[in-house]
């Protein structure tokens, strides 16, 4: 405390993970990539840091009778380091023995020839400022504003200032009719304008080469060394991109504040929208990174929760959570028709086209007869496919539902979670392939009789009479037929999470240096059912296989969801 009513305050962070990974093939494997028939041996080691510092400024002053003035100001610092080491080796010597000793060849390339060792670097800096006016405690304007500058663009486009400004009346404060209501206990309406920045990953504005020593062996045996210019062009004009957030909303408690209401209405713009553009091969490249397009994005977010036993040793609350998000691409440049966002090059994939939905669904689809828009097979019996590829799906869900149910008794509490995700599209290569080598119940027929693909027509316009064994349908049709023939729709229903708590009681601790203890069971994602996914194959629309990002609606056989079972215990002092 400097003053009366202004303080300062200093907060230090530091956040380290450090993981290890290796890739074991013994020699005599199958060919499946690279020195697997001779052995391989993988191994990286990566360490990651956020080092953050943040000095805040809080002062709080009465402003006359009506006036009240709230400013929260300061500045911080964050540095993200992130560094990988590692090494490949191939050739193996003694069977079953995993040591890079054992191994004759060595590289610092993966199978892929991505580099194993590598560092990346970044930082930002921030001055950031708020101020809350509150006048009589019914109106209160906030005014905020932070400008941020980050290592990872040019020396003219580092900075950026975004504000932001927001209202609120509460009436239950300021009218007498409302005033000590049973029925209208709270409410608070709101309305506000907002802006934030995403800022570019490192290494994109700057020419930079690619070192790789024992590149390879020339004719004459000498080793080659190779300085290379990397496949993406770098971009010294690329900008940070602006996010703005235009929301209204209204908060309530009613019937003695057994009734709760949170209702929010949005529309979000984010534009300048740091992008990878596709080259020609024949530039010399094969992509850049451009800040070019802008994605709206609009929905309603809505909380309602009701205490159905309110008594002094039972409660009994019931919450329920409704969200619905509508997205739209646009401003995309002439001569940009698409730009994909996830997925592989040239095949199925998530991409940003103008006027669709952020994150569309494009591949290989099945052609339809122009009359009946009925499934054309070729001369096999097969889907005939599409020569290039076109939107197969959206898979942004249409809504979702959480549910959470509470039961508490004296010193025990139960909670319940409850997701319901309706809608969304999904290519799953996992399914496909379960699908097309006959490995669930979900193909559990007799397949020694001969198969016609239904509701298909021949290439001629007439009805697709063609047979082919099941074996081959489902291998060449479905496994490896046009991606759209795997798209299912994502609805799921799930038990999120159960968790079960015990508070010890306060006069069991009066003797002890506790100020309390609790003790708690838990357990998340315990059950889900993917409704329009082929029953027996037990898919989970969650699953991941594109990582970290704004790309989804894609399985490139991902690992199954974890269930997690645990118990804690917390102490306070």
């Amino acid at each position: 405390d400097l003053l009366k009513g202004l303080s300062v305050s200093y907060r230090f962070g530091l956040d380290l993970y450090n993981e290890l990974q290796s890739l074991t093939v013994n020699k005599g494997g199958i060919s499946g990539g690279p020195g697997y028939v001779n052995g391989l041996y993988r191994t990286t080691s990566s360490f990651n840091q956020i080092l953050n510092h943040t000095l805040l400024l809080n002062y709080n002053r009465s402003l006359g009778k009506d006036f009240s003035l709230t400013v929260d100001a300061g500045a911080d610092l964050r540095k993200d380091s992130y560094t990988q080491s590692g090494l490949k080796s191939t050739q193996q010597i003694v069977y079953g023995l995993f040591d890079h000793s054992n191994f004759i060849s060595h590289d610092i390339l993966s199978e892929g020839g991505t580099d194993l060792d590598y560092k990346i670097q970044k930082t930002r800096a921030g001055l950031f400022a708020q101020a809350v006016v509150g006048f009589r405690d019914f109106f209160y304007l906030t005014l905020n504003g932070r400008n941020d500058y980050v290592s990872t663009l040019e020396k003219n486009n580092r900075s950026l200032f975004y504000p932001g400004i927001s209202g609120s009346f509460v009436p239950t404060s300021i009218i007498e009719g409302l005033k000590g209501s049973n029925v209208v206990n709270y409410l608070k309406l709101r309305v506000g304008y907002s802006t934030s920045a995403h800022f570019p990953d490192p290494y994109n504005t700057r020419a930079s080469l690619s070192l790789a020593t024992n590149a390879f062996v020339d004719r004459s045996g000498t080793v080659v060394n190779i300085a290379s210019i990397p496949n993406n062009v770098p971009n010294p004009n690329l900008k940070p991109e602006l996010i703005r957030e235009t929301e209204a909303g209204v908060e309530g408690k009613f019937f003695n504040n057994r009734l709760t209401l949170d209702l929010t209405a949005y529309f979000r713009t984010a534009s300048n929208q740091i992008l990878s553009r596709q080259l020609d091969a024949s530039t010399g490249y094969n992509s850049t990174t451009i800040n070019a397009g802008a994605v709206d994005n609009k929905g309603i977010e809505a909380a309602l929760g009701y205490k159905i036993v309110n008594g002094k040793d039972w409660t009994w609350q019931i919450d329920g959570i409704y969200s619905i998000n509508k997205s739209k691409v646009h401003d995309l440049p002439d001569d940009i028709k698409q730009i994909q966002i996830g997925g592989y090059g040239g095949g199925v994939g998530t991409y940003a086209i103008n006027g669709q939905p952020l994150g569309i669904l494009q591949g290989s689809y099945v052609q339809r007869d122009p009359k009946t828009g009925l499934g054309i097979v070729d001369a096999n019996g097969y889907f005939l496919g599409s020569s290039g590829i076109a939107v197969i799906g959206d898979p942004n869900p249409l809504y979702k539902i959480s549910g959470i149910n509470t039961v508490s008794y004296k010193s025990l509490s139960f909670r319940m979670l409850w997701d319901y995700s309706r809608g969304g599209d999904m290519f799953s290569n996992t399914v496909r392939t379960l699908l097309s080598r006959g490995l669930t119940k979900d193909t559990d027929f007799d397949r020694a009789l001969p198969y016609i693909i239904p509701n298909t027509v021949k290439q001629d316009g007439t009805p697709n009479n063609i047979q082919q064994s099941v074996d081959n349908i489902y291998f060449n049709a479905y496994g490896f037929g046009p991606n759209s023939v795997t798209v299912w729709d994502a609805t799921v229903i799930r038990l999120r999470e159960v968790s079960l708590t015990y508070m010890f009681p306060q006069q069991w601790l009066r003797k002890t240096p506790f100020g309390s203890v609790s003790l708690s069971a838990s357990a998340n994602n315990l059950w889900y059912l993917a409704t329009n996914f082929p029953k027996y194959t037990r898919f989970d629309p969650e699953s991941n296989s594109l990582g970290v990002g704004n790309a989804r609606g894609i399985d490139l056989f991902a690992g199954p969801s974890s269930r997690r079972i645990g118990a804690s215990l917390k102490i306070q002092f």
